[in-house]
């Protein structure tokens, strides 16, 4: 099964013509929520799109099945008040088949109890917002599981800004940006703050995160979340990355988060992260004619994600488990690193990539990365050359022969001689001999002459698809 089940948003605005069943045109605001609602289900397979009778709730839906060319299907067993048993017959009888129920705030909860949803994703509260929508997979009419996509809501129209907040629950460090954007794609930061519970090399030493651990990463979301408040975020958007999907307890984790930050953290699926990092790329560089990424990476701390983008759509996805943080805890042993450490490095990201090779032999020699470790990397590279405004640069190219050169000089440097290194940060010096070794074994394995290095990515993905703007 996978079903897609909607609560309605917010009213609209809209209203039957007097005297008919016709509605009126969809205000600016109804055309915003409803694109919203087609961004987050993105290219996600859609067979069928059922609706409680209600307007708010046909309205809530019909962009998005316009989108696909599909009809809206009204079904009274999914109105206010109706027993859930008719509404579980109905979303049983589809089977296999994608399709998406909207419905209303009394019906959702019961249908999530009554599909045992709560096994799946723990005994707390589930979580139904105006506007939300729960992702449900499974074998058959067992859920096996559940992800919770918090709702898009905002009043103001869509020529004006909204301040968006996404807080990054990363591998390495926890990232809250927030900025300004617009419906177009626009994004002014107005602040970026950073906390580093370092998960990724916590669960490197086993798969359980312990719990003074877990008390950290609570209140550095906390305070982050009070971070994004006192700066007047209208929206606010958790999402936890590889860390939350590698650990046993992650998703307890991620769950006691979302209740110290207000809104439940979504947790994102390998191929959920590289569609939005590739989204956030096309949107930043590709419609550059020198710079078309047909290749976007993305080198996290706990996993590197690839996407192949053709004719701006993603073709291909896949995550695997060659993060920096992780590589270094499991495979670095000295510092300066030793020819040994290095060669294990090469090696295991040789192994990992292989079974994936035969997909990016159509993939041209032109390739986006991005990433804190990438971008610390463009930094060094650009000073290496002398070129001062490295740090502002939107979208510098270093070549391979430029980040071999790099490498070389960080595994040859210790601890101390990479902090006096120009533009080196205090937090990275420990790892980026590990994250240029990765992105050369990469381009070697690739034949990639260069790479673009992209200041948008994950976060900037995050916030494009909230505000519906692709």
């Amino acid at each position: 099964m996978k079903v897609y089940l909607v609560r309605h948003a917010k009213a609209r605005g809209r209203s039957k013509w007097p005297g008919t069943d016709e509605l009126r045109p969809l205000t600016v605001r109804g055309e915003r929520q409803a694109h919203g609602l087609e961004a987050r289900l993105d290219k996600a397979p859609l067979h069928r799109v059922y609706s409680s009778p209600h307007l708010r709730c046909r309205e809530t839906v019909e962009g998005l099945a316009t989108a696909r060319g599909l009809s809206v299907e009204t079904e009274a067993c999914l109105a206010e008040g109706e027993p859930v048993r008719d509404a579980l017959e109905l979303i049983r009888s589809v089977g296999d088949l994608p399709a998406l129920f909207c419905s209303h705030g009394d019906l959702v909860p019961g249908l999530l109890h009554a599909l045992d949803v709560g096994r799946v994703d723990g005994p707390a509260p589930l979580s139904c917002q105006k506007g939300s929508m729960w992702v449900l997979e499974g074998r058959g009419p067992r859920v096996e599981k559940a992800s919770y996509v918090p709702p898009f809501e905002c009043d103001r129209p869509m020529t004006d800004s909204t301040r968006v907040a996404v807080l990054d629950l990363g591998s390495t460090s926890f990232n809250l940006l927030v900025a300004d954007a617009t419906a177009s794609g626009e994004i002014a930061p107005v602040v970026r703050e950073r906390a580093s519970p370092r998960l990724g090399a916590v669960i490197a030493d086993g798969p359980w995160i312990p719990e003074n651990v877990c008390r950290d990463a609570v209140e550095a979301a906390r305070a982050l979340r009070a971070e994004a408040d006192s700066v007047g975020a209208d929206v606010f958007v958790p999402v936890a990355t590889a860390a939350f999907r590698d650990a046993s307890n992650g998703t307890q984790l991620a769950r006691r988060i979302g209740e110290a930050v207000g809104v439940p953290v979504r947790l994102l699926s390998g191929e959920e992260e590289a569609r939005a990092v590739q989204r956030a790329v096309r949107r930043r560089i590709g419609g550059s004619r020198e710079i078309q990424p047909s290749l976007v990476i993305d080198l996290g701390g706990g996993s590197l994600e690839l996407a192949l983008d053709e004719a701006d759509c993603v073709t291909w996805e896949t995550t695997l488990p060659l993060g920096v943080a992780r590589l270094h805890r499991e495979l670095v042993s000295s510092d300066p690193m030793s020819e040994r450490d290095s060669t294990g490095l090469r090696d295991r990201v040789r192994t990992v990539l292989a079974p994936h090779l035969s997909a990016l032999d159509c993939c041209p020699h032109r390739a986006a990365v991005t990433g804190g470790t990438a971008r610390a990397i463009a930094r060094l590279v650009l000073a290496q050359r002398g070129e001062r405004g490295a740090r502002h640069t939107q979208a510098p190219q270093i070549s391979t022969a430029e980040l071999a050169e790099l490498g070389l000089r960080l595994r040859d440097a210790t601890h101390d001689e990479r902090l006096r290194m120009s533009t080196m940060q205090r937090r990275r010096a420990d790892l980026l001999p590990t994250g240029a070794l990765i992105l050369e074994t990469l381009a070697d394995a690739l034949g990639l002459d260069s790479f673009t290095v992209s200041d948008w990515g994950l976060r900037e993905g995050m916030i494009l698809e909230t505000i519906g703007a692709l």
